[in-house]
This record gives structure tokens, sequence and C-alpha cells, in this order.
């Protein structure tokens, strides 16, 4: 009997655990004694009900997707990044700080710079992590997390400190936050009002197949994936591994600083001390979804999204809380977690990867 495709396998379980999912939230509304077809009306029309609804979906998606990616780059060298949330701050902050800054120079050049400025700073943050399990041995995981509350911190204090990011203090109840960006220095809008859906959806896109073709037709990309299975092999093509492994954890943490940018310099337009709710964890959910695939990851995070942005409507129309979308989350990645075996159990033998020529 012939196995099935293992893009079939993955299709398969994913559409289960969505199923399982779904199946979750219509039982806890009906505990809820709440009609369960108002909730799932309730959950579609929340993210693509309308234009702006569609939106919503897609700039949320755009933000998990970037988290996502990061993820998948230090998974394929066998590294784990549990700090994204910390690297999305500061690549806020920074993206912030450079908008800011160019706030009177012509719109294209001031929000480039700052999405590159957030690149950089979640770069800089995850190197960071990069070089203190590279050279001190300290575990990847443990340096990322614990730098996730600096990070927060960092940019909260950005907001509270008038000689820095914070807005002019007019009365004592004014809330720390970030002067209000201009318009010259926004993200474009893809379409016109009300959806709301910005120029970060496409470079998100963008930058999912740029890196799954760099992680399968590169140099740099076989050298990433050999760092994970074979890291004697990268030392003998005269690569540096801890060279690569902080490069790799930078390249996580730059993606993930992504995120930040694209929210501030393409939505709120504001830095916030809690400006992400928890979209540096909701993207390793994500990855974790699409097989670690970044071409996956688009479909992944536009589910994500989804859910994320139909909250409101569902706690405005159902009384029923919107934290229920994240039971939604977990539960379906508990449930790929579950039927993962269906796919191992049909999985061919792992194909040998050949070493590339080195030129003479």
């Amino acid at each position: 009997m012939s196995r099935m495709p293992r893009w079939a396998l993955i299709v398969l379980t994913n559409t289960v655990a969505l199923l399982i999912g779904l199946g979750v939230t219509c039982l806890i509304v009906a505990l809820y004694g709440r009609p369960v077809g108002e909730a799932l009306s309730a959950l579609w029309d929340g993210a693509f009900g309308n234009s702006f609804a569609i939106g919503n979906t897609l700039n949320k998606s755009a933000a998990l997707l970037f988290v996502a990616l990061g993820f998948i780059v230090a998974r394929r060298a066998g590294l784990v990044n549990l700090g994204g949330e910390g690297q999305i701050y500061i690549g806020g902050m920074c993206a912030m700080a450079a908008a800011l800054w160019l706030s009177d120079v012509s719109g294209p050049l001031a929000v480039t710079v700052a999405i590159m400025a957030g690149f950089a700073g979640g770069a800089v943050w995850g190197g960071i992590a990069g070089w203190m399990h590279a050279r001190l041995g300290i575990n990847e995981v443990i340096a990322t997390f614990l730098l996730y509350f600096i990070g927060k911190n960092l940019a909260t204090w950005s907001v509270q400190e008038p000689g820095l990011l914070r807005e002019p203090v007019t009365t004592s109840s004014s809330e720390p936050q970030s002067r209000l960006l201009g318009t010259n220095a926004r993200l474009p809008l893809l379409f016109d009002a009300p959806s709301r859906a910005h120029l970060g959806v496409v470079i998100a896109i963008v930058t999912a197949i740029v890196l799954a073709l760099v992680l399968k037709r590169t140099v740099l990309g076989f050298n990433i994936r050999m760092l994970g299975h074979n890291p004697a092999m990268v030392a003998r093509t005269g690569r540096s591994i801890p060279a690569l492994t902080i490069l790799v954890m930078a390249m996580s943490g730059g993606l993930c600083g992504l995120t930040g940018a694209s929210m501030l310099v393409g939505e709120q337009f504001r830095l916030r001390p809690d400006f992400s709710p928890g979209f540096g964890f909701d993207g390793i959910a994500v990855a974790l979804l699409a097989r670690e695939s970044p071409i996956g990851s688009i479909a992944a995070a536009v589910l994500f999204g989804a859910l994320r942005a139909a909250g409101n409507q569902l706690e405005a129309r159902v009384q029923v809380p919107q934290s229920l979308v994240l039971v939604v989350q977990g539960t379906i990645v508990l449930a790929v977690a579950g039927t993962e075996y269906f796919i191992r159990r049909h999985r061919p033998k792992a194909d040998v990867v050949a070493t590339p020529a080195v030129a003479a």
C-alpha cells in the first residue's frame, strides 16, 4: 500500500487540529450557555466580515509571521529563540526612535530607516544571546528568555524618561508613551479606508519566500542546517561555529524585531509599555503549526491572526471572554503535537545531504 505524501499528511493533521480547536471553542461557548452558531459567526465576522476586519487580520498575521520566521531560522540551526517578545520590544523601540528622529524627512526614507532600525535592534538583542551561548556556554533558551525581561523594561523606560521617547507631560495623569508618529513616517496602506492593512503584510510574505530560498538554495542555508545536524561538517568547511551561531541568533532576533517595527510604524504609531499582546510567544506556535516551514508559516499566521482579530467580536456579541482564542490556539498546537506521530510513521528515510563542492 503506497504511503500518503508528507504534504498531504501535514494538511490532514492540521485540518484535524483546527477542527479539534473549533470543537473546544464550541464546547466552552456551550458551557457558558451561549449560542454556538452565533459564536462561530462572530469569529468569522471579526476576522473576515468586512474590509476593516480583513485588514486587522492581515496586520496581525504579518506580525506573527515575522516571529515565526525568526524562530524557524534558529531551529534550523539546532537553536531555540524563546525571547522573541523581548526582541519585539527592542525592535519596536529602535524603529520608533528612528521614525521620530526622521519625522521631518521624506516618507519613503523615514519608513525604510525605521524598518531597518527595527531589524537591527532585534538583531543586536538576538546576537547578544547568541554570543552568550557561543562564547560563554549559556543555554540559548535561558539567555533569550531572560533578555526578554530586560528588553521589555528598556522599552518601558524609554517612554518614561522625558529625555528619551516620552511625549511631553501635560498633566499628572499622562500615561507613559512616545510622541505620535507623523503620517510621513508610517507604513503605506495597501487598500483604501476602512481597511488598515499596511505594507508590512507584503514585506512579511516576501521575507518568508526569501528565507525559504536562502535556507534551501544557498551555502549559508546549508551551513545553518548543518549547524543543527552536524556541526563538525561546518567546521570542516572553514566556517567558525561560534560566529555562525551568533549570526543565526542575530538573524532570528532581527526578524522578530521586524514585528515590533511593523506594529508601531504600521498600526499603533506610538510606543507604549505593553504594545505587544504576546506575539513573541504566539509566533512560536505559528512556526510549530507550520512544521517549521517558512512558506507554511504564511497560512498558519493567517489562521492565528484571524483568531486574534476575532477576539473582540466574540466578546462583544456573545459575551464570552476574548481570551478564549488563546485556549483555541493552545488546543490547535497540542492537537498538532498529538498527531505528529502519524507523519513520523509515514516519513521516508532522511535524504543524505550532499556536501557542496568547495571552489579551489
